[in-house]
C-alpha cells in the first residue's frame, strides 16, 4: 500500500511538472518585429484566446508589436529644432532660458551652442 502511495504521488508530481512547464518561444522578439504577417497573426490567436496568453511567442510577439510601433514612430534624418539657432530667433526670454538650462547641465551641447550663436546674433 505504501509503494502504491509513493508511486502515485510521484506520477501527481511529474504529470504536475510537465503541466507548468514553459514552452519555448518558435521565435525571437527581434524575429517578429520583421515578420509583420507572422507577429499579426500570432497575437490574433493570442488575443482571441487568452489560455495562450503566458506563452512566450505571444509574449514575444507583443514586445515586437511595441517595438515595431516604436519604429514607426521614429522620423529618420529629421532635424532638432533646438539645435538650430533660427529656432530661438530673437526670443531673449527663450535663449536666456536655454542657456541657463545649459549651465546646469541635462540639456545636449547642440542645443546648448545653438542658444549661444544665437544670443551673439540678438540686436542689442
Amino acid at each position: 500500500m505504501f509503494v502504491r502511495i509513493i508511486g502515485l504521488g510521484l506520477l501527481l508530481a511529474v504529470t504536475a511538472s510537465q503541466a507548468f512547464a514553459v514552452e519555448p518561444a518558435k521565435h525571437t522578439v527581434e524575429w517578429y518585429r520583421t515578420h509583420q504577417q507572422d507577429r499579426e497573426n500570432v497575437l490574433r490567436t493570442c488575443q482571441n484566446d487568452h489560455t495562450y496568453d503566458d506563452s512566450a511567442d505571444c509574449r514575444n510577439a507583443a514586445s515586437a508589436a511595441h517595438a515595431a510601433l516604436a519604429d514607426s514612430l521614429e522620423t529618420p534624418g529629421a532635424k532638432d529644432p533646438e539645435a538650430d539657432p533660427a529656432h530661438y530667433g530673437h526670443d531673449a526670454g527663450m535663449i536666456a532660458m536655454m542657456l541657463s538650462m545649459c549651465a546646469h547641465g541635462g540639456v545636449p551641447p547642440s542645443w546648448c551652442s545653438a542658444a549661444r550663436t544665437a544670443s551673439a546674433n540678438l540686436k542689442r
